[in-house]
């Protein structure tokens, strides 16, 4: 989130440059944004399968805002019209994924009781060596592993969406500003 808003929301002159400058430009950003979207909303229906509707709902929704976005841009370039509606597009994507960062920072503090205790369990496991000495089959342990490597993947996701969210919020101010001296010359 923090490139799009520096490189493409920033940028006064992808207001007058072609769709198609904004499309190649964004296309990078949109895949990657799209890619770590899916791999939180994975992590959080791992972590929380009972709030499995309320994660597809969001996640859908931001989808729906990119493929909103490249179709705008799509439409622009054939319209030969300016892509006001596309980067407005853009910052829509935005907005909906802080909503994104928000659920996915809720289903981090408060995973599902049946995952927390298994990650409990795992720690404890680890931690003392009597409980050590219980036979884990070896395909739970790794599910455990994976379990737990996850949720800290999922942590470090969050609070780098999370920084870029404030990174975005403070070049989308600067843009505006850029865009009412553009207006009042």
């Amino acid at each position: 989130m923090e490139s799009i808003s520096k490189n493409i929301l920033a940028n006064v002159v992808y207001e007058e440059a072609p769709a198609s400058k904004l499309l190649a430009d964004s296309e990078g950003y949109i895949s990657e944004l799209r890619k770590i979207g899916e791999e939180v909303r994975n992590i959080m229906l791992v972590l929380k399968p009972e709030r499995a509707p309320s994660i597809e709902k969001a996640f859908n929704g931001f989808v729906r805002l990119i493929d909103g976005y490249v179709e705008s841009l799509k439409m622009s370039e054939r319209t030969q019209t300016p892509q006001k509606a596309s980067l407005e597009y853009l910052r829509k994507i935005i907005v909906q994924c802080q909503s994104l960062i928000d659920l996915a920072k809720d289903v981090a503090r408060n995973p599902s009781k049946s995952i927390s205790e298994v990650l409990r369990l795992k720690e404890i496991s680890n931690a003392k060596d009597y409980i050590s000495r219980i036979h884990i089959p070896e395909a739970v342990d790794m599910r455990l592993e994976y379990f737990r490597r996850s949720l800290e993947n999922f942590k470090a996701l969050v609070l780098s969406l999370e920084e870029s969210a404030r990174e975005l919020l403070k070049y989308m101010e600067r843009l505006e500003e850029e865009i009412s001296r553009f207006q009042q010359r």
